[in-house]
C-alpha cells in the first residue's frame, strides 16, 4: 500500500497493520495507534506531544514506548525527522519530499508542496538528504495580529 494511495484518505487500523507488515514489523496495538495517529493527523507531532494525545485512550502507555516505536519507524524509513527548529525534533509519516512552515505564533507545522525548486553550485557533490524548513506566519496568525516581529529579533 503505497503512501499516495491513501494520501487524502484516512486510515483505517487495518490499513496501518498492512501497511507495517508490508515494512517488516510486528503490529502491537502501540505501534498501530502511533502510526495511525501520524498518518492520520498530520500535525507534525514531537514525541511528547504523541504521548500526551494517546495517554488518554491506551492509559498503559509509556513514554519510553512512544520513543522506542519513533525510533523503530525512523530506522524502517517509514517515518521521517523534522527539525524545524533547533532542539525540537517532529515526526511525519509523509515520506515524499516536501517542505515545512513552522509559524512563529501558533507553533502548528504546515506541509509546503514544492514544485520547482533550483540550486546551483552543487557540481561535484553528492546529496544524501534535502530538507526545506522555512519559518513565518499561517494565514490565520497573519490576520489576527498574533505575532511582533520585534519580538523574534530583540
Amino acid at each position: 500500500m503505497e503512501n499516495l494511495e491513501k494520501r487524502n484518505k484516512r486510515w483505517s487500523l487495518e490499513d496501518v497493520r498492512q501497511y507495517l507488515a508490508e515494512h517488516g514489523l510486528r503490529a502491537s496495538i502501540y505501534r498501530l495507534k502511533i502510526f495511525e495517529y501520524l498518518i492520520n493527523e498530520r500535525t507534525h507531532p514531537t514525541a511528547e506531544e504523541i504521548y500526551h494525545r494517546l495517554k488518554k485512550e491506551m492509559p498503559a502507555l509509556s513514554p519510553a514506548t512512544v520513543y522506542n516505536t519513533l525510533r523503530l519507524f525512523l530506522e524502517k524509513k517509514i517515518i521521517q525527522l523534522v527539525t524545524v527548529e533547533k532542539n525540537e525534533g517532529r515526526y511525519d509519516a509523509t515520506l515524499s519530499w516536501h517542505g515545512h512552515l513552522k509559524c512563529l505564533a501558533c507553533g502548528r507545522v504546515f506541509d509546503l508542496h514544492i514544485e520547482t525548486l533550483k540550486l546551483s553550485g552543487l557540481e561535484g557533490f553528492e546529496i544524501f538528504e534535502k530538507h526545506l524548513n522555512l519559518r513565518g506566519l499561517c494565514p490565520e496568525c497573519l490576520k489576527a495580529k498574533k505575532y511582533d516581529k520585534e519580538d523574534e529579533h530583540g
